[in-house]
């Protein structure tokens, strides 16, 4: 356990002796965050957001914490936000209606959000990702992840994916209990 603290601290130490390299301005972003040896895993940096609401399996997201959302309708785009706080309310998170709250709680935590516009169904990334050509890169190879949504028999299932989508295995999923039967749109 000590060489593994002090292998993280050296690591720590040698990456905040380099110097980033000059970015032209054309190129910057509010969300481009570089990916680094300490950035949080993968399952605390993504969630699913409907309206301006996030379901994370990050239970300690800060007010303030800027967020890019991709928003899954039919014209696919990303958003820029900032988390406002957890929320328990219905009125600002559909998810915690009475006939889905149980379901959807046991998963995740929920936060309202500032965007633009609310989203109708979308992912969203928080920290240790930029922006790249096309979307949005969270494994840090300079390509973007696809991200998806589908119907299942009763909710939505979310996926981000390294390559193509429903082929392999995604690199996160997230799931929207609605509390009703739906027609399942998911490949099989």
């Amino acid at each position: 356990m000590a060489a593994r603290v002090l292998m993280v601290l050296a690591m720590t130490l040698s990456f905040g002796c380099r110097r980033q390299p000059d970015v032209p301005p054309q190129q910057q972003s509010a969300t481009s965050v570089p990916v680094t040896a300490t950035a949080a895993p993968l399952p605390t940096r993504v969630g699913w957001v409907t309206g301006s609401c996030l379901a994370t399996a990050n239970q300690a997201l800060a007010a303030g914490t800027p967020i890019a959302v991709v928003s899954l309708a039919d014209k696919v785009s990303i958003a820029e936000g900032r988390v406002v706080g957890r929320t328990t309310s219905e009125a600002a998170c559909p998810a915690l209606m009475q006939e889905r709250r149980k379901i959807n709680e046991s998963k995740w935590s929920f936060y309202e959000l500032t965007l633009p516009a609310p989203v109708d169904l979308g992912i969203a990334v928080t920290g240790g990702s930029k922006v790249a050509p096309g979307g949005i890169d969270l494994t840090g190879d300079g390509m973007p992840e696809q991200f998806t949504q589908c119907a299942t028999s009763e909710g939505v299932s979310f996926r981000v994916w390294s390559g193509t989508p429903y082929q392999g295995v995604p690199i996160w999923s997230g799931y929207y209990y609605l509390g009703y039967d739906v027609e399942a749109t998911c490949p099989s």
